[in-house]
């Protein structure tokens, strides 16, 4: 594979995957510890034979991190201490038979059919009731339009869109099946929740699928249909909510979350998918610190504190096993690329001139998290739980000198 001055197995060994035999690791798709998944050193790509998860090196990566595979490519050479990298990264991928896609729709005619194709919907009550135990009230639910992932319907759907006048060529997640026939990219391994993805000047963007069906890889999907014939991405966009005057911004990864944890404490929230998930967020708090923004809050998920001493039980990593160490590999690079994620907020608030704070909460005596609240949304629910009441809670995290 011409481009690549790194191969398939440096990735495994940036990603710690323990070795069985020959060319086949443990899985880390599907946790299988019997060697299932191969990899082919020739081709640079892999495949597990058990859950069927296959692709190109940077697949490998970007699907177990979130990130695009330009940003797995960033992330691989310096993980490998090869400085800058490239960006013809699109030669990693196995040639596959190429889809026509089509040029993303205005954003006013993606909200318009997002609009009318959530109404045509309905959320069930299983989803209905998680959102209320992660801390939503009823009426918040229904302002946020979440919607439940239809299971059958779809071309129907689909058809009374296009018959009502509803633009679906270069909305997200709409392609042409192979019967050229109209449809969307639902699908029941993916049932799960819909979440809006709101943009500043509240059009609805896209979505994200909060899954029904967790892994340890798989908790949030974008509906997209960029693989598909007319398909085409959403792009990974930035969701807002609250006070778009606000002078104290706040940074979370998730639109569920961030949400959430605007309804407990009355914050503005910028959400992105994940902390590798930067690259439209300048544009955003660009326009924020225009409207008034004198501060972002980086309340990302307390991984970026977790602890990194092994526990010689971690099935992720190959060294726990092979030898006793203080410190766990696979712990210290997951550390290591939310924290990368974090330095790059604050590289893009530099930019601005925009001051930036972190923002840490359940900290042990050493300063690290000691494992209870991951998400600022968890902390916020765990304080209003042990306030009583149902104002919204203002007791916010305190933050650290960045």
């Amino acid at each position: 594979m011409s481009g690549f001055d790194y191969g398939i197995l440096d990735v495994v060994q940036v990603l710690h995957l323990r070795k069985r035999r020959g060319n086949y690791y443990d899985c880390p798709f599907c946790g299988e510890t019997h060697g299932k998944l191969n990899i082919n050193v020739e081709k640079n790509v892999f495949r597990c034979n058990r859950c069927d998860a296959s692709g190109g090196m940077l697949k490998l990566y970007a699907d177990l991190h979130n990130v695009t595979l330009s940003e797995a490519n960033q992330q691989i050479r310096e993980a490998l201490g090869k400085g800058e990298y490239r960006t013809d990264y699109i030669k990693a991928t196995p040639v596959q038979e190429e889809k026509a896609t089509a040029e993303l729709a205005p954003i006013e005619e993606i909200h318009r059919t997002y609009q009318r194709m959530l109404s045509m919907l309905t959320l069930n009550r299983k989803h209905q009731e998680d959102l209320q135990r992660r801390g939503l009230k009823p009426e918040q639910i229904e302002a946020q339009r979440y919607r439940s992932v239809p299971l059958f319907g779809m071309k129907k759907l689909v058809k009374r869109l296009a018959e009502e006048g509803y633009m679906v060529k270069g909305v997200p997640g709409f392609y042409r099946d192979t019967d050229g026939n109209w449809t969307i990219n639902f699908k029941a391994e993916n049932s799960g929740i819909l979440i809006p993805i709101v943009s500043l000047d509240g059009f609805i963007q896209g979505f994200q699928i909060r899954v029904d069906h967790v892994t340890d890889t798989k908790k949030y999907i974008w509906l997209s249909s960029v693989n598909y014939d007319q398909g085409v991405s959403s792009g990974s966009p930035v969701h807002v909510i609250g006070d778009l005057a606000a002078e104290r911004v706040y940074l979370t990864e998730g639109a569920l979350k961030g949400t959430i944890a605007h309804y407990l404490s009355g914050a503005t929230f910028v959400c992105v998918a994940g902390v590798n998930q930067y690259r439209n967020l300048k544009p955003v708090l660009e326009r924020m610190k225009g409207y008034g923004m004198k501060q972002l809050l980086e309340a990302y998920d307390m991984d970026k504190k977790m602890k990194v001493a092994c526990n010689k039980h971690d099935s992720k990593c190959a060294v726990c096993f092979e030898r006793s160490p203080v410190i766990c590999q696979h712990k210290a690079e997951k550390r290591r690329i939310i924290q990368n994620g974090c330095n790059k907020v604050y590289e893009i608030c530099r930019e601005l001139s925009l001051p930036m704070n972190r923002m840490v909460w359940d900290m042990d005596e050493s300063g690290e998290w000691n494992g209870k609240h991951k998400g600022i949304d968890d902390y916020l629910a765990a304080i209003k739980q042990k306030e009583g009441t149902g104002a919204q809670t203002s007791a916010l995290p305190k933050g650290e000198q960045s």
